[in-house]
């Protein structure tokens, strides 16, 4: 019978003189599940899986939605949605905070929603409450702006994790917030040019015109500001 003598500092068997040269018995750590997905990417966490598929959902209802409606809007709603979700897909390269993936799935169901859902004669994105502002040319309580706010809030948020925070530090953590918020507002405008080769293609749709589009990335700089400033305000941001 085969005799086999530990060594210590090493990790293999030292075969005895009836064993067959070159015959070893080693130990290895037991495998660990793969934490990366492909190269460079973490694997989408629990949070990030249930965000990823209410956000899918989302898109093929309003998707049957829309052209079910005949609005002249959906292909350009969603092209937009899609866009920045791949975007954003691309960016990532560590597990997003549950509350942020939540928060992203939201930001795309409140922009498909303002877009294709009638209301009365229009759609939601111009559903207001509240009077209207001959000087402003928009209502003071508008689905839109709210929208638009809230979108551009979380994009920054995102862009700061992915982007930002990773290579942060005391000295240039101003810089970095300002990047992100940069980064958000880049991706609002690329959503406003999408409405518009939309509305070029559809022969006017529910894009709205120069004082909407205006008051579009005036309320995506609020956002995107705001969230800057929480930021650059939280211990978070000082990571």
């Amino acid at each position: 019978m085969a005799e086999a003598r530990w060594q210590p500092g090493n990790m293999s068997f030292c075969t005895g003189p009836d064993t067959i040269p070159g015959k070893q018995i080693s130990h290895s750590p037991a495998r660990r599940r793969p934490e990366w997905s492909g190269p460079g990417r973490a694997r989408l966490s629990r949070a990030e899986r249930g965000a990823v598929q209410v956000a899918a959902v989302a898109v093929a209802g309003f998707c049957i939605y829309g052209f079910a409606t005949g609005s002249p809007s959906t292909a350009g709603y969603l092209s937009s949605v899609i866009v920045i979700g791949a975007a954003i897909v691309w960016l990532r390269r560590a597990a997003l905070p549950g509350l942020l993936a939540a928060g992203l799935a939201i930001a795309a169901i409140a922009t498909l929603a303002g877009g294709l859902i009638n209301v009365g004669q229009n759609v939601l994105y111009n559903a207001s409450i509240g009077p209207y502002s001959k000087t402003l040319g928009t209502h003071f309580l508008q689905y839109d702006h709210f929208a638009h706010a809230y979108v551009s809030f979380v994009v920054a948020f995102a862009c700061w994790v992915m982007l930002a925070a990773p290579h942060a530090g005391a000295d240039h953590r101003r810089e970095l917030v300002i990047l992100a918020v940069g980064a958000a507002l880049g991706l609002g405008a690329l959503n406003e040019m999408v409405e518009f080769l939309a509305t070029l293609a559809h022969h006017g749709s529910h894009a709205g015109g120069y004082w909407n589009t205006g008051w579009d990335l005036v309320c995506n700089f609020t956002g995107a500001a705001a969230a800057g400033l929480v930021i650059a305000r939280s211990r978070a941001g000082a990571a």
